[in-house]
């Protein structure tokens, strides 16, 4: 504790004495940020320390980084990559000095978490360590005297004058907490795999309908002719490959579900999938999230050296789930922990699960391209199976013509939202009724439905006291809190309605939202999570929508769902269509469909501000004009200003312009999403492809292939930076993945549709195409998709191109909206 030399706070040392990690630690005032200068100093001071050759170091800090310390952080984490130049140019040093070298080893981690939350993690990393205790009210006891003793013990060795005195060893810290100095072997993962994989198996995790993942990569699946892999789409393909992999979803597709069948199906096959919560996850201490999720499995607690043997494991693959609905600067630091494991390549098959494909790419190290998929929303199929096991009441299973009616009606009452398989099984549960009220009427009903079945009492409190504690943590980019800032939470929402004349008890909102299970708690230490992350959307929609908490000044990604509720609930005024617009801007198209303004003489101006800022035609604006059948036409065109025109010279430019016409009930947003609609569908227009020529060997072959390849890349480029509202680019090249290819042809075969050349594939950030039989080739044998080579070149690069953009964009709105 305290290094003798001012760039170090705390030294871990190996058993030979040397130097294995150092810390700086530093806090920071919520207003001051670090810059360049201020942590280059501190790690320019470490890297020219003799134990800097050999050792690591981390900057740790609670504050924020500015824009040039975000640049430090980034060169430092691309070094780590084995990327030294950036980090060279901030240190003006070659890559080869010995300073560029050292800090090639270290990095900046930001950990905002209180002491209160870090003391209760503690807490629950020692209390996995201690002998058993009689009950568990005495195990949390004993940890919290174990780590009082620690505490106390760490200041009197850091205040010591006397560096020799400094030091705490294992035994030491062993002997304080009053736990064994070493891990028993009944703690060691290779000793309870065994255990692990048959309790995992055993595990009740049947759902009522199968899970279905596809490809995002582009994988042609049954469309290709002879294509190997079209019918295999169970979630157990996530693990056929190697390396990382994403699974991402919206809100209520099931992805939690399909994670625990995962985990249940792998264990049965001998395989251990590991699935953990991201919301339980505190920086810098991923092994002991690993062992929590052990622990859910096996209903004991272990400590986080057993954690850390099974991420050790090639054998793992290991499960975050919730990884992107997690506050960006714990985002920055999973990335930091998954950095050196996933690059290399060793340890722990890593798949990421959330609901944003950009912020779970993000999440892996910029050098492993991961295999991304998503969750298939229900078919015809598996709605009815869904309805038939939601109805089906003790032992007598629902009729079929009673499950079909309840399909026809949810979706007549949904539309395409009875898709959604949480959606879809609270509507059943409901009897069907009550989803003629809109999505958040269903769940209104839903949780209605949950305080008659508890008892509890005075719900309509507890929604508006929940909701703006989701509020809060939704402005910080999370729906989780541990049980200190949790309390704290509530009782700032609890005085925020006493100011305002109500009548609220803390106590009595907290036990009737834990009684009837809208809030529950993960893992040890407690984190506190609505029962589905869609119920934090609804409740802070809610909570905007009544006046309660005022909508934000920003928007992220992961807001889209809770604005959409508000939306719902109030309608739609022009300060929300334009910050919708504006900061998430796809999201606009479901938007549209609450906004029920009526065109009013100021309309032009309204559509003409929404199509800025989400459209990147430049030098046009909007006209309206009231047809005969009280219908409204508008075009966009050069004009100098939006207005009103009349019928004569609306013809004259929707001649030249192209123009849509709406309902009198459509609002300013549905009139700026028709027309941005109409502009993307021109741009995505491609012309059809031209006769493919035989080819006369496998060789050439690859070079068609690549030549198609290269193509197709450069237009996609062209067209995102086309397509895509102004400031967004990044949002859509991560929902279209990587642009190049990796391909295998193989000799030519026979099939029912005449002879063809196999080709393996997968997506990746350049091009290489090799025919089978070529040795030396680093491109891997087998592809993440199979199919041939007549279905690759069956379109044109431009029809490629466009057809991959046009699925992405639907993927960020709505499925079909771009149908041409």
């Amino acid at each position: 504790m305290e290094g003798s030399d001012d760039a170090v706070d705390i030294e871990l040392f190996n058993r030979d004495a040397t130097v294995r990690h150092a810390m700086q630690v530093k806090v920071r005032a919520p207003d001051y940020t670090w810059g360049e200068t201020a942590l280059l100093a501190v790690l320019k001071r470490w890297a020219v320390l003799p134990d800097a050759e050999r050792a690591s170091f981390e900057f740790l800090t609670d504050g924020r980084l500015g824009p040039s310390g975000q640049r430090v952080q980034q060169a430092l984490e691309e070094a780590a990559e084995g990327r030294t130049a950036p980090l060279a140019q901030l240190l003006g040093t070659g890559v080869s000095d010995a300073v560029c070298i050292a800090l090639g080893r270290a990095s900046i981690r930001q950990d905002p978490y209180n002491t209160g939350a870090l003391l209760v993690r503690a807490e629950s990393q020692v209390a996995e360590m201690l002998p058993s205790a009689r009950t568990e009210e005495d195990l949390r006891q004993q940890a919290t005297g174990a780590v009082d003793r620690l505490f106390r013990a760490l200041f009197d060795y850091a205040s010591n004058s006397d560096a020799r005195l400094r030091i705490i060893d294992r035994q030491i810290v062993a002997a304080l907490l009053g736990v064994p100095a070493n891990q028993t072997p009944a703690q060691r993962w290779p000793i309870i795999k065994a255990r692990y994989l048959e309790v995992a198996a055993s595990l009740d995790n049947q759902c009522a309908v199968t899970p279905i993942v596809t490809s995002l990569e582009g994988s042609p699946g049954k469309n290709s002719r002879q294509s190997g892999d079209g019918d295999t789409r169970d979630i157990d393909q996530i693990l056929r490959g190697t390396g990382p992999a994403v699974l991402a979803g919206s809100t209520g597709t099931g992805k939690s579900t399909a994670v625990r069948l995962l985990r249940q199906k792998s264990a049965a096959e001998g395989k251990v999938v590991i699935v953990v919560h991201a919301e339980s996850y505190l920086p810098g201490r991923m092994a002991a999230l690993a062992a929590d999720g052990i622990a859910s499995v096996l209903g004991e607690h272990y400590p986080t050296a057993t954690g850390e043997q099974a991420l050790s494991d090639t054998q793992v693959t290991f499960v975050i789930d919730g990884a992107s609905e997690v506050a960006e600067s714990t985002r920055q630091a999973l990335h930091t922990d998954l950095l050196a494991s996933v690059a290399s390549g060793h340890g722990a098959q890593v798949v990421v699960v959330g609901r944003d494909v950009a912020a779970l790419r993000a999440l892996l190290p910029s050098s492993a391209l991961p295999a991304v998929y998503r969750m298939e929303p229900l078919d015809h199929e598996r709605q009815v199976d869904l309805a038939r096991e939601t109805l089906t009441q003790g032992a007598m299973p629902a009729e079929p013509e009673t499950a079909y009616a309840a399909v026809r009606t949810v979706a007549a009452s949904l539309g395409d939202a009875a898709r959604n398989p949480l959606l879809f099984s609270m509507a059943v549960t409901l009897h069907t009724s009550e989803s003629n009220r809109g999505r958040a009427g269903l769940y209104k009903a839903f949780i209605e439905k949950l305080v008659a079945r508890s008892g509890a009492t005075g719900i309509s409190l507890v929604r508006t006291v929940l909701g703006i504690v989701f509020v809060r943590l939704l402005n910080e980019g999370r729906r989780y809190a541990d049980l200190y800032e949790w309390h704290q939470l509530l009782m700032n929402a609890v005085a925020t309605l006493r100011e305002s004349g109500l009548v609220v008890d803390i106590k009595d909102i907290e036990s009737a939202a834990r009684r009837c299970g809208l809030i529950t708690t993960l893992g040890w230490d407690q984190t506190v999570v609505a029962m589905h992350d869609s119920f934090a959307d609804y409740l802070a929609g809610s909570a905007h929508a009544s006046g309660a908490a005022p909508l934000p000044s920003s928007l992220t990604a992961g807001d889209d769902q809770r604005i959409l509720f508000c939306a719902e609930l109030k309608g739609v005024d022009q300060e929300l269509a334009e910050l919708v617009a504006r900061d998430i801007p796809f999201t606009s198209v479901s938007l549209s469909s609450f906004d029920s303004r009526r065109l009013e003489e100021d309309a032009p101006e309204l559509v003409d501000s929404l199509l800025g800022m989400v459209s990147q035609a430049q030098g046009q604006t909007v006209a309206l004009c009231l047809l005969s059948d009280d219908r409204v036409m508008a075009v966009r065109h050069p004009g100098h200003r939006p207005s009103w025109i009349g019928q004569a010279h609306a013809q004259e430019l929707a001649q030249r312009f192209g123009a849509i016409v709406v309902d009198a009930t459509a609002g300013p947003a549905t009139v700026a999403v028709r027309l941005w609609r109409k502009e993307m569908q021109a741009l995505l227009r491609a012309p059809s492809a031209p006769e493919i020529r035989r080819l006369a060997s496998a060789e050439t072959a690859c070079e068609a292939l690549t030549a198609h390849a290269k193509k197709t890349a450069d237009i996609s480029r062209e067209l995102i930076e086309r397509v895509t509202p102004p400031g967004h680019v990044d949002m859509l090249d991560a929902q279209v993945g990587p642009l190049g290819l990796h391909a295998v042809i193989s000799q030519e075969e026979n099939g029912p549709f005449g002879r063809f050349l196999p080709v393996k594939y997968r997506r990746a950030s350049d091009i290489l195409v090799r025919v089978d039989s070529e040795p030396g080739s680093d491109i891997a044998s087998e592809g993440e998709s199979s199919t041939t080579l007549e279905y690759l070149l069956d379109k044109s690069p431009a029809s490629t191109a466009a057809e991959r953009i046009q699925k992405a964009i639907e993927s960020l709105t709505i499925q079909g909206w771009l149908g041409m």
